[in-house]
């Protein structure tokens, strides 16, 4: 084989698993969203919450107000009034949301939860930062699944292990 068809070679199978591996991703993500988006905690979203906060804190996202206060994060009123960070807002059905504000990779979260039955259900939604224009949300949001899971995994551990054993297999090669 001369080396030109070598070379192509390579790339060609470089492309190749980085197409499987998209796709393998993209099967993850299907399926998470599948069983998450039927998902609910039999807890109350009074005893859910506090494990929201202290999971958003823990992967160093920072809140504001009673929600900063409640895991030991607070930050001055110059950072609160700078951030986009927001403080828990309930509503009069029993919903609430937060938003974070901006980790150093430029991510940030805005959770909800929801009241379902004697359970709830709570939904994290990824934002990034618009490399455009600093401090602002990019258009594109994204669910964000893997934190959804995590939640599980600290509430409600045998269920999530229930989703986790359903997961498309990873090919590895």
């Amino acid at each position: 084989m001369n080396r030109s068809a070598a070379w192509t070679a390579a790339v060609l199978a470089a492309a190749s698993g980085a197409c499987a591996s998209v796709q393998a991703q993209r099967e993850r993500e299907e399926y998470l969203q599948s069983r998450l988006d039927s998902f609910r905690f039999s807890k109350p979203l009074d005893e859910v919450w506090p494990q929201v906060q202290r999971l958003l804190a823990d992967k160093n996202y920072p809140m504001v107000g009673k929600d900063g206060e409640a895991v030991g994060d607070e930050h001055g009123t110059l950072y609160s009034l700078f951030s986009p960070a927001k403080e828990t807002s309930r509503e009069t059905d029993g919903s609430r949301w937060l938003e974070t504000g901006w980790r150093k990779d430029q991510t940030r979260y805005r959770v909800e939860g929801t009241p379902d039955g004697p359970g709830c259900r709570v939904v994290f939604t990824l934002l990034h930062e618009d490399t455009t224009e600093h401090g602002h949300d990019a258009r594109e949001r994204k669910r964000g699944l893997e934190m959804e899971l995590e939640l599980a995994r600290r509430i409600d551990p045998e269920a999530a292990a229930g989703i986790e054993a359903g997961l498309p297999a990873t090919k590895r090669g």
